[in-house]
């Protein structure tokens, strides 16, 4: 890696970890380029999130420019970080008046949890979560704010694969994304841990720590720990609230929702790899992860320099990999060879490279896999 790349992966880690590596921070401020490392900060949207690390673990050598622009980088998103939070209080808001419980997911009001400031975590729509029943009557009530109508595939039960996704008539609005579970592997844990009781006209509920930081590792995992933004959510929650986890929550959640059994723990050691969280403390004991979790750890990747093609395709094979018994049938469905109209939605938004047939896609996609396990002999790219 370059000097840029171990200075950012540092800066990305918990408080301990950043600590034990000052002395190797303080030697790569030495060596950066300081434009280079401002690029690519802005390109992988860590800018406002990390670019302050890296000025306080400069200790005064990070270039004036770069200074300049982390403050006007995490000004700029305090700006839209106030308008997404005005626009997600109001959906919370109409929805409550609809008897809908709903809560924010990630967003300006995780930002300011766990960085101080909702500037610090770049966002470009809102997420909002409702009950799986309740879907359709949101839909109505989100559209009655000016959106259209969601154009997302929906499966025999008449639910979406994860979201639906609204966007404004008159593009003055930014979209919103009604969410009714943050993970393909779980149909209630959203439901039961991470929506108020009743509904919350404020939008001020919080779920309680453990499900909040199990909520934070899903969405790691459901990206296949590719870069660096959610392994840093996860650190920056530690940090935050760690004292506040009950001992042997996590594993009393996983007995609960069994679906999770495999993708949490594998999501926990990730994070530690990548951001040194601390996965004994934080489990009670960590598992012994099986053959299929070690080999999903693996391909956590924090610098990701392989095509858009080979990432999406990573993306599935942690999805494969950590798929619970039962569900590689949904697996297949989702990853490998989806409905022609979620190809046609995932290319038209930019979410996939449009494939010329399903075949052809189930094909390019097989072949990357076995690209990519080949290449799990190789050593992992972490800090020591």
């Amino acid at each position: 890696m370059r000097a840029e790349q171990q200075l950012i992966l540092l800066c990305a880690g918990t408080a301990a970890r950043r600590r034990e590596l000052g002395e190797r921070a303080s030697r790569l401020a030495s060596e950066v380029d300081w434009s280079r490392l401002a690029e690519m900060l802005r390109a992988r949207k860590l800018l406002p999130t990390l670019g302050p690390r890296v000025v306080e673990l400069a200790d005064g050598r990070a270039s004036s420019d770069l200074r300049a622009a982390v403050e006007q980088t995490i000004e700029a998103g305090r700006r839209q970080g106030a308008f997404l939070q005005l626009i997600s209080l109001r959906a919370i808001a109409v929805l409550a008046d609809a008897g809908i419980p709903a809560s924010a997911l990630k967003g300006p009001t995780l930002a300011e949890a766990l960085y101080g400031d909702p500037g610090r975590r770049l966002s470009g729509d809102i997420d909002l979560l409702v009950a799986p029943e309740q879907l359709p009557m949101a839909v109505d009530v989100i559209r009655g704010l000016g959106y259209d109508s969601p154009t997302d595939y929906v499966d025999e039960s008449g639910l979406p694969l994860l979201h639906f996704v609204l966007l404004h008539v008159r593009g003055e609005l930014p979209p919103i994304e009604l969410h009714w579970r943050v993970h393909w592997y779980e149909q209630g844990f959203a439901r039961d841990r991470l929506l108020p009781p009743s509904v919350d006209p404020s939008g001020s509920w919080r779920p309680a720590p453990v499900d909040e930081l199990a909520a934070l590792l899903l969405f790691y995992a459901r990206d296949g720990f590719i870069d660096l933004r959610l392994a840093t959510d996860v650190g920056a929650w530690w940090d935050a609230y760690g004292t506040e986890l009950p001992s042997g929550a996590l594993r009393a959640l996983m007995r609960e929702y069994p679906a999770l059994e495999r993708v949490i723990p594998a999501a926990v050691k990730a994070a530690e790899n990548t951001v040194g969280l601390p996965a004994a403390e934080i489990i009670g004991g960590m598992p012994t992860l099986g053959l299929r979790e070690r080999m999903a750890v693996r391909l956590a990747n924090p610098n990701p320099r392989s095509s858009q093609s080979q990432l999406y395709a990573d993306v599935g094979l942690v999805d494969g990999l950590l798929t619970p018994s039962g569900g590689f049938g949904d697996f297949v469905r989702r990853q490998v060879l989806p409905p022609a109209e979620v190809l046609e939605q995932q290319a038209e938004h930019g979410d996939r490279p449009r494939a010329r047939s399903s075949v052809g896609r189930c094909a390019g996609m097989l072949a990357r896999y076995s690209v990519r396990i080949a290449r799990l002999t190789r050593p992992p790219e972490v800090l020591r």
